[in-house]
């Protein structure tokens, strides 16, 4: 029985593949690999609880071999409504928590960042069958799909990364091993990052260097300090980092949109004249709380770090210094917040409050914060804290969605006053939450008052960043 098509376009068509499948009947076919083949690669990468989308799944055996050993949340798609009625069939009793489901991959119905895993065994030779422009821009279509669904780290430099320089290496005993580096973005200018050995995808912390700051200069410094070097130590040197830093520019999309909800303070126009009181948990390289510090002259900042090497790694790399205006607490959030709230006549009360904390377990299916901060006694103690027309701002990377409305309706719960913005591009999402709906603004009014602080923030000498437009940060923001 020939199953090959007459031409390799015909790999596109969802009439061949309908015809494939009844022709084969229920006999497995493989492409490329069968799970014993493949297993080791994919034990390697895949974490038995994150959640796995497969394309063009087909009739292989692959994903129900992987739900047998462990991985049972799987969710396989092919545009062949034949093989999904046979694998419904056969795997309904056998593996109820899998599914299949009849889908285009280049229009899937589910929401972005709905995996951490996306598996494709032959589909995209099935739709590259030539290098004609219309193949190409269907293999960029499905691609940009896949992007969409899987959830895809921070990384504000972008891949398209040119010079490369590792500056710093160590250990935390909280964190594990972690790098700082430099890397020329597409712009041409250089960014200093911190990244966590344990999850190189991610960009835990960003900061923009200073144009002065040339690549030609430090490979000179480089140079000599490899001079002055024992044979056999680390290839790292020093930058003279202080002053390497633009403490003006803020990297992280989710940074710029969480100091666009200060305008939700009352009186924007007066902030930058107000001794406000923030709470920030959640150090990192320190660019959250340093932009409060330096553009909000009159404001007290409190920085809960829980990792001392962080608050090393902050002072030495990206620019941070404590002042009388901003003192960094190593303690857990946690504790120092329900200390806090238990302080009686003497608790503080903070304008605002943000958390920007991840967690260490990234099979939990939420990144940021770790599930005991959004949970309901402690968002009591938090409540506690604010003040009655503050603004509470959280980083939420979710990618369970069920997880995600759970949290939210804890949030709702203890906030009753709820805005959610996307960041797009990413998996973050920034909540604001405040106490009194009555504090509620439509779109036109926040648009109005991120406005008003912007033009406040911007005078002579703030060495503001005039691409930060504050209001571009609310314009998105829908209420929960």
């Amino acid at each position: 029985m020939n199953l090959l098509p007459k031409s390799s376009k015909e790999f596109g068509s969802v009439d061949y593949w309908e015809k494939f499948f009844q022709l084969r009947g229920k006999k497995a076919f493989e492409w490329y690999g069968s799970y014993l083949e493949l297993c080791g690669v994919l034990h390697k990468y895949i974490k038995p609880r994150e959640k796995v989308l497969m394309i063009g799944c087909g009739n292989s055996e692959l994903s129900e071999q992987l739900y047998d050993v462990g991985y049972q949340d799987i969710v396989n798609i092919d545009i062949s409504e034949v093989v999904i009625k046979q694998m419904k069939e056969h795997n309904a009793s056998r593996r109820p928590q899998m599914s299949f489901v009849k889908m285009d991959m280049m229009q899937m119905e589910f929401p972005d960042a709905s995996f951490q895993v996306v598996l494709d065994k032959g589909t995209l030779d099935a739709v590259l069958t030539d290098e004609e422009e219309k193949t190409l821009q269907q293999v960029d279509r499905m691609l940009a799909e896949v992007g969409r669904v899987l959830q895809v780290p921070f990384l504000s430099v972008g891949g398209d990364i040119g010079i490369r320089t590792v500056q710093h290496q160590a250990c935390s005993p909280l964190s594990g091993d972690y790098v700082i580096e430099d890397v020329q973005g597409d712009d041409k200018h250089f960014f200093r990052r911190l990244i966590f050995l344990s999850n190189r995808n991610v960009v835990q912390s960003e900061a923009r260097l200073l144009k002065d700051v040339s690549h030609r200069a430090q490979k000179k410094r480089k140079k000599d300090r490899k001079k002055q070097q024992p044979a056999g130590s680390l290839d790292v040197f020093s930058a003279a980092p202080q002053q390497n830093i633009d403490k003006s520019y803020l990297c992280c999309e989710h940074h710029k949109a969480m100091i666009a909800g200060l305008a939700l303070l009352r009186n924007p126009e007066l902030l930058s004249e107000t001794p406000l009181a923030l709470l920030v948990v959640g150090l990192g390289g320190g660019s959250l709380p340093l932009f409060v510090h330096d553009h909000f002259p009159k404001s007290h900042v409190d920085a809960v770090e829980i990792d001392p090497s962080m608050l090393e790694v902050a002072t030495q790399w990206f620019g941070f210094s404590q002042s009388d205006r901003m003192q960094v607490h190593i303690a857990d959030g946690l504790d120092y917040v329900t200390s806090l709230a238990h302080g009686g006549e003497a608790q503080p009360h903070y304008d605002v409050i943000m958390f920007d904390v991840d967690s260490k377990d990234p099979t939990l299916g939420m990144s940021c914060p770790p599930p005991a901060f959004v949970d309901h006694a402690f968002l009591q103690n938090v409540k506690s804290i604010l003040t009655t027309e503050g603004v509470f701002i959280l980083n939420l990377v979710c990618r369970d969605l069920g997880l995600k409305n759970s949290v939210l309706t804890r949030l709702k719960a203890v906030f009753p006053l709820l805005y959610v913005r996307r960041i797009e591009g990413e998996v973050n999402e920034i909540l604001f939450c405040q106490l009194h709906p009555n504090q509620k603004l439509a779109t036109p009014e926040l648009l109005e008052v991120a406005q008003t602080l912007e033009r406040t923030l911007r005078q002579p000498g703030s060495n503001w960043d005039d691409t930060y437009v504050l209001s571009e940060m609310l314009k998105t923001v829908t209420i929960v």
